[in-house]
């Protein structure tokens, strides 16, 4: 789960401050705390009020997707508003939302509860669900960081309490679960109690048992532990030892194993490198070992697409994840934990790569095309119909282009005329055609990267080669802007300037040129 580390740390600290008798529950400044204008978002959803079905606002953490009955049931911690969590008792309920097309979304409310200060689940962490027979067992991490939990100053378990611990809860309809409060998996000898989280269950049918993939540590490094157990019934699960898994992280958290077109990949996040976001990994067995890909670029997306876990309706894949918001709720803001659930269709490239494109549900969302309108240029450029050339192999090139609706998608074509310069599309962009959020080709550098006033803030591998067309489109919800390129990447991006506002696209040391560029509109 992405804890984020720091995130969890500040919970268990405002968690001790609480017990320790004190009234404020957050240390988070009041000038900080979130707007209280919503923005309406049509395609990335987070959590609304709604008194039918019990639905609290708040914001979208770790998803635990699953498909069943027809439709996507997306489970998801629930992160309530800065005010909310002032006076409450824990955070992180598990909340949910049901979709048939990943376009439409029912906001379900709250499925799992947290616990109290006593409890080993005073905050939930993420977890997964699997049906056996007629049940379902939502394996979920407790965690209590209070200074009492951790002294055993309280009734609860005969064992020593941990920070974190795997508990589950089960249900015959995903309406009513209940907890199986006298249970828990702790830490085996040789991990990390503190850092022990993100069970994600299933079972393999190359072992014939039930498999749990628990992230935690071992000698200060992150790893990927595996449990077993032949009947979940039975709360019998057996410690099979840690995955190999190639790189060297603190955390390899929500990690997941999926099998596409008969090869297994591993999902993982993490939050510590210089690219933090979720990675994946390729092996021809479970049990690995777990290797990056042989061009070593190990991402689809970027660090504003945490925590993916996957499920499938048993003819595609999907991922999910989510873009962090900022606190308070503009481009200077800081990043926070929590914000809009994204979705992704996933699938298998080759042996050992994983691309991502938007559902195909989304694409039919945006059904009214229209030419893009230039407000003004600058440098040695072009136009023709739906084709623009851009110049920058001297000097820098640009077209800038009228106000951005809040809901709209661009897409087009390009190509890059070599790989030493770079092409952008620049976001609210201003009157001296600067913009205050960039989104670069970086051929040189083999990547993508986003930068929010001049500093970088997610980023993908990819590689570029000269000449060749590039399709590509980009989808903008409210503050939520998703770049495609080629069914390969995406680059998930926070842009509160965004809307109403013009945007650009430039070249810099090369010829930047784009074909069918078109805006669509629902």
């Amino acid at each position: 789960m992405n804890s984020i580390l720091n995130r969890y740390i500040l919970a268990a600290a405002i968690t001790v401050a609480l017990m320790a008798g004190g009234c404020k529950k957050d240390t988070v400044n009041k000038t900080s705390l979130e707007l209280t204008a919503d923005a309406k978002f049509n395609i990335y959803p987070k959590a609304v009020s709604n008194t039918a079905t019990g639905s609290t606002k708040g914001w979208v953490g770790d998803v635990m997707p699953y498909y069943v009955n027809g439709q996507f049931e997306l489970f998801y911690l629930h992160d309530a508003p800065d005010q909310v969590k002032q006076s409450s008792p824990g955070q992180h309920d598990i909340h949910k939302f049901s979709s048939k097309d990943l376009l439409n979304f029912s906001d379900d409310g709250e499925a799992i509860p947290y616990g109290n200060a006593n409890t080993q689940d005073n905050l939930i962490g993420t977890g997964s669900m699997i049906k056996v027979g007629d049940t379902y067992y939502y394996y979920y991490t407790g965690f209590n960081g209070n200074a009492n939990w951790l002294t055993n100053n309280n009734p609860g378990f005969a064992n020593a309490n941990t920070r974190e611990a795997v508990m589950y809860a089960t249900s015959k309809d995903l309406k009513t679960w209940t907890k199986k409060s006298d249970y828990v998996l702790r830490a085996s000898t040789g991990y990390s109690g503190t850092d022990f989280r993100d069970p994600y269950v299933f079972y393999n049918d190359e072992f014939s048992q039930y498999w749990m993939l628990v992230s935690t540590q071992q000698n200060g490094k992150g790893v990927v532990l595996v449990y077993t157990a032949d009947d979940l019934a039975s709360n019998k699960w057996t410690i099979k030892g840690p995955l190999t898994v190639e790189g060297d992280y603190l955390m390899l958290e929500c990690s997941q194993i999926l099998k596409i077109n008969g090869k297994y990949f591993m999902l993982f996040a993490e939050d510590w490198t210089s690219t933090p976001g979720t990675h994946y990994r390729v092996a021809s067995t479970t049990a690995g070992p777990w290797l990056k890909p042989a061009d070593g670029q190990d991402m689809f997306d970027g660090y504003q697409f945490y925590a993916g876990r996957e499920t499938t309706d048993g003819a595609k894949y999907y991922a999910f994840g989510w873009a962090h918001r900022r606190t308070p709720e503009n481009d200077g803001g800081t990043l926070t934990y929590a914000g809009n659930m994204i979705a992704h269709e996933v699938f298998a490239i080759g042996s050992d790569k994983l691309g991502v494109r938007s559902p195909a549900s989304l694409n039919g969302y945006f059904g009214k095309q229209s030419e893009p309108a230039i407000s003004g240029n600058a440098g040695t450029v072009s136009q023709t119909g739906g084709s623009y050339s851009l110049n920058g192999s001297t000097a820098p090139a640009l077209y800038k282009f009228g106000a951005m609706d809040s809901t709209v998608m661009l897409r087009g074509t390009f190509n890059l005329s070599n790989v030493t310069g770079t092409a952008s599309i620049g976001l609210n962009t201003r009157a001296d055609n600067s913009s205050t959020y960039v989104i670069k080709m970086e051929p040189a550098n083999h990547r993508i990267a986003a930068y929010n006033n001049g500093k970088e803030v997610t980023r993908v591998p990819f590689t570029f080669e000269a000449g060749k067309a590039y399709n590509f489109s980009l989808v903008m919800d409210a503050s939520v802007a998703v770049l495609y390129v080629n069914d390969q990447v995406a680059l998930s991006n926070r842009v509160y300037s965004m809307a109403g506002n013009p945007w650009s696209l430039s070249a810099d040391m090369l010829n930047f040129n784009i074909t069918n560029l078109k805006v669509f509109k629902h």
